[in-house]
Order: C-alpha cells, then structure tokens, then sequence
C-alpha cells in the first residue's frame, strides 16, 4: 500500500529521512490524488528521486506549521491551490465566500488572500536564504502584470510581488524537475558537476535557464536575441491601450506550439518568461501510475467536498482550444490537446477505481476542459496564432473527429464492474453536433438525469465577445437531446449556464436574454455574473474597455448595472423583483414587469 507524504517529523523519522529534499506548501487540504496540482508536483519530483513533503493549509499567522518539516535541501515549493485565492476567498461582488470545497468541513477562510504572497513571505523571514519556487493556477495566471479586479489595479507580476526566487506556469511538470535537478547539482561533488559555477562558502549558485514553464527576474536580458518584448509594468499600469497592447502580444505568442521567450520590464529589471515544453502522451499516462494512496489524509477529521468530485473520475487529456474569453485554461494548460491512450485510462479505472472497496458502480467523469475534446489534435506543426480552433468556423487543420471520444464512452461502460458512466467535465455542444453517433451514445448512455452545457448567452454581439456559437447551435443541440432521450425513453434535460454582465453585453442584451428563457420555458437555478480574473480576454476587456484584437471599444457593465443584468436572468426570485422593476424602468419596458415576474 502506498503511503502518505511526509506531513510531520515523526512521519520523516518513520521514512529515515532527516532532511527533506523539497516541501510542497499548499493553499487546499491535502488529498493524495492526481487531480490536485501541488500533488501531482510532489509525486513527479519523488519519482525521480527527490523526497518531498507537503504542509498543507497552514496557518498563517502563527509559525508553527511552516516549522514542522524543518528546512528543505533545495527548495520550498508554493501553490495557493486549485485555484486563485482571491477566486477562492470572493464572490463576483466582492463578498467573503461562506464555503470552500477544498477545505474540510467546507469551511472557508482556511487560506489567506493572495496566498502565493503570504506564504512565501512567511518562508523568506524563517528560512532566510532558502530559494521559493511559486507554482500553481494563482502563479501560472499572474505571470505577467496583470489587472487584479479585487484591488481595481494592474499589479506586477507575481514573482515580483512574492519576491520569490522562481515561478513555474502551466503544466509545469517539467519546469520544477529542471530547477530540482539544477539546484540538486549545488550540493554533488565539484567532480560530478556539469560545468557549474558555485560558491559553497557564500552557497550563491546561478541556475542555467531557459527551463521549460519557469520565469525569472534578472537585470541582463543581453542574451536573449529573438525574445518578445512587452510594454513595460510601468506603462500598462499607467495606459490602457498599453495594457491591451501587451496582452494581445503575450496572448498572441502563446498560441503558437513553439513561442519565443517573452520579457516584461519593470522597474528597473525584467521578467523573462520561458517558452512551455508539454509532456508527451507517455510521460503524462506515467503520472496516472504514481504511488497516489487515493485519499484525503487520515488526519481530517471532517470531509472534504472536492473528495467526492475527484473519487470515481479521471482525466483524460489536457489542453483546450474552445478559445472561450472568459476561460483562462489555454494560458494554463495550453491551447493543444495531449491526450492519454485509451489503454491507460482503462487500466487507471481497473487497478485504481473499480477495484476500491467504496466503488458501487458509478464512474463519474473520463473528462478534461472539454470532454469530447478527447483525441483532436492540430495537424499544423507550427500550429497558428488562432484563440480558438472551432470558432467561429472550425479550422481546416484541425483533426476534429469525435471517433476516438466515442470510443472512449463505449470501452470504458464496458468495464466489468461498471454499471453507469456519466460526463461530468462538460461536452462541447457544437462539437458535439458534429457527430450523430457520438450525439446518440451520449444522450443514450452518459447523462446522469442533467446535461450541463454552457451556451453563456443568446445575443450574437455578445456571444462574439465571449468567442462561443450563435444561439441556434444551443437551440439545435438542446432539440436533438430531447428528440433523443425521449427516443430512448430517457427523462433527462439540459441545464444551460449563462453569464451576465460580461464586456458588450448591455441591459438590452440581458432583457432580451430574459425574454428567450422565458419564452423557452428555461429557468436557471444559478447565474454566474462575470468575475475578472487574472489573464483572460475577457478581464482585459473589463479593465481597458477595448477589444485588445480590433481596438474597437466594448461597452463594461458596472456598478448597479451588473446587479440588473443578474437579477434580469433570475426575475422570478422574490429577492430580484426591486432590482428588476427598476431596470425595466431604466429600459423604459415597465409593460413587462407582470411577464417577467410571474
């Protein structure tokens, strides 16, 4: 049976170990599963033989969890978690969230705003000298300056901020085991070393980059001939049409399979952002096969939710082209699909799934970003500089067949031991729509009672912003699932997210909005009102007020305006019936008050 990593001393005296090589720091509770990134990290660095601890959720106004694990050989590692903190800690209106899935219990409030910062300033003033490598969705996505919603201002790029010695973006797998292998070198023998240069008296040591995924700070960018520079921290905090500037050359450059280093100067220094290296499809199958114990730690004593997300699923591929503005999974993941073999997806599900003593029968997820996304790759060596490769027409070098991701639903049902197979991870409707059979196996056997899919809005001039389809691909996909699960006998539905509020949508759009679900007799149980977060399109939008690709400018729906539009879409709650009269008053449309309302 495969064990936990190291969590106390006693654990570390229980292993032998009296220095660890790395400690893992992480914003979310710890589960030993490959869905958790800090995890993942851990598990990578110990197969190649590094031993490595997590302190997980520490508090961090006191000292004592940072202590427990003693100082690191070579590096502590920082993550805030699956996601941002302030995503984590705050609603789209600024409000403390009252729940927090990677927590115990559930409970908020067990990680500090701007974690990345937090911890790794409590790390720098107890480990003085000890080198912090920031990691992470929070760290991945604030790379660059970046426009900060919760504070109203473009801030400097997180590793500026922390002060921390490295950062590493993305899928950084092979980032981190770069800067572990590198910083390992310091303490070899001078005879085993590569051609370092080291001072063991003064322990300074210069790391060779460029390493995959990892960006530095350095006052020298001499060396670099073919980099993209950006405007500086300086100029986009101070100019608008900057900060769109910059983020079209940064976004640009990342769409393509092979970018160029990519600087930002501030301050006086530089940020130099390293191109991303993927892993190959072998090397990303090994990860499924590391010693995960597959559990919360025993030592939590309440149940943590994203548990029960993660428990009865895998994932599949990495990577999205949907291009979607709002998202920010193709700064992160990347915008080309790596997908497993079928092969050791099913042998993930045999060993590690279906043979739990907990398991009843019920997969929940075989999925990534997009699930019918399974198998699609680029046919372009080069690939393009597009945001997205199906919108708004689907590219002609795209391999955009769904035979694969029908294969995938069919094999894996036919598990023994396997009585449902749902998809939980969302499907590409208008993908979907491309395939008859794929439509007919979903509808048929993959839909746990509710489909959810993610239209987002009805309005062609909004639905440009956002980069998703025109509203009759909803329709037309929302038709043939229900032709189909009444073919089979099936009572399931379709359950539709919207966003209210995003860039170009006015309180015309959101009556209209309204007008179509009630007309289509849909009622949301949820509305997402758009939060900006860090490096989308969207964000950049919400800050600059322009299209950062045409430069034209975008209507930004703010203040008491992003309240109508909310409560537009929810008009039937007794607690949106004030703020929707009023809107309606403000449209001059007060006739509709009694058929929104009733």
């Amino acid at each position: 049976m495969s064990d936990f990593l190291p969590v106390s001393k006693a654990d570390l005296k229980k292993r032998g170990i009296d220095q660890l090589d790395i400690i893992m720091v992480s914003g979310d509770a710890y589960i030993d599963h490959p869905s958790f990134g800090p995890v993942i990290i851990a598990r990578y660095l110990e197969s190649h033989g590094f031993s490595v601890g997590i302190i997980a959720q520490p508090d961090w106004k006191k000292d004592d969890d940072f202590l427990k694990l003693g100082k690191p050989k070579l590096f502590f590692g920082v993550s805030a978690g699956n996601l941002d903190s302030m995503v984590a800690n705050y609603t789209a209106d600024k409000k403390v969230r009252r729940t927090d899935m990677y927590s115990p219990g559930n409970e908020a409030g067990q990680r500090p705003d701007r974690a990345s910062i937090v911890y790794t300033n409590k790390l720098k003033a107890l480990f003085p000298g000890t080198p912090v490598v920031l990691g992470g969705v929070e760290a991945s996505l604030r790379r660059f300056a970046q426009y900060d919603y919760w504070d109203d201002k473009v801030r400097r790029s997180l590793l500026f901020d922390a002060k921390a010695d490295y950062l590493v973006y993305g899928m950084g797998e092979k980032g981190i085991l770069g800067i572990a292998e590198q910083l390992n070198d310091f303490w070899k023998p001078a005879n085993e070393l590569r051609g370092f240069q080291k001072n063991k008296e003064t322990e300074t040591f210069s790391l060779r980059f460029p390493i995959p995924n990892t960006a530095i700070i350095t006052k020298d960018i001499s060396g670099y001939k073919d980099a993209l520079v950006l405007p500086s921290y300086e100029e986009v905090a101070a100019d608008k049409k900057k900060y769109a500037e910059a983020f079209k050359l940064f976004y640009t450059e990342g769409r393509k399979k092979h970018p160029r280093v990519i600087i930002q100067p501030c301050q006086g220094r530089y940020l130099v952002v390293f191109p991303p290296e993927n892993l190959t499809p072998k090397e990303f199958e090994a990860l499924f096969e590391l010693p995960f114990v597959r559990a919360p730690h025993p030592s939590y004593l309440k149940p943590i939710p994203a548990w029960d997300f993660v428990k009865f699923s895998t994932v599949s591929h990495r990577g999205c082209f949907g291009g979607c503005s709002f998202c920010a999974i193709s700064q992160h993941q990347g915008k080309y699909i790596v997908s497993r073999s079928l092969g050791s997806i099913k042998q993930e599900l045999k060993e590690k799934i279906i043979s739990r003593p907990d398991f009843k029968g019920q997969i929940l997820d075989v999925g990534g970003p997009t699930s019918n996304m399974y198998g699609m790759s680029c046919r372009k060596a080069e690939g393009c500089t597009r945001a997205s490769c199906i919108y708004p027409v689907v590219c002609k070098d795209l391999e955009v067949s769904l035979k694969p991701a029908l294969k995938l639903l069919r094999e894996v049902r036919e598990l023994p031991g396997v009585r449902n197979f749902f998809i939980g991870s969302g499907v590409r409707y208008d993908l979907a729509l491309l395939d008859e059979e794929y439509m007919e196996e979903l509808v048929k056997h993959h839909v746990g009672g509710q489909l959810s899919i993610a239209p987002e809005h009805i309005c062609e001039e909004v639905l440009l912003m956002m980069g998703k389809p025109k509203a009759g691909k909803f329709l037309e996909f929302k038709d043939k699932f229900e032709k189909l699960s009444r073919k089979h006998g099936k009572q399931q539905f379709v359950v539709p997210y919207f966003i209210s509020s995003h860039p170009g949508s006015t309180l015309h759009h959101a009556l209209e909005l309204a007008l179509f679900l009630k007309q289509n007799r849909i009622r949301i149980e949820q509305v997402q009102n758009f939060t900006p977060t860090p490096m989308t399109v969207s964000t950049c939008m919400y800050y600059t007020g322009l299209d950062p690709f045409s430069g034209r400018p975008v209507h930004v729906p703010k203040g008491e305006e992003r309240s109508f539009q909310r409560a537009l879409l929810q008009p039937q709650l007794e607690k949106n019936y004030r703020l929707v009269v009023k809107a309606l008053k403000q449209l001059h449309k007060e006739d509709l008050i009694k058929t929104l309302t009733k």
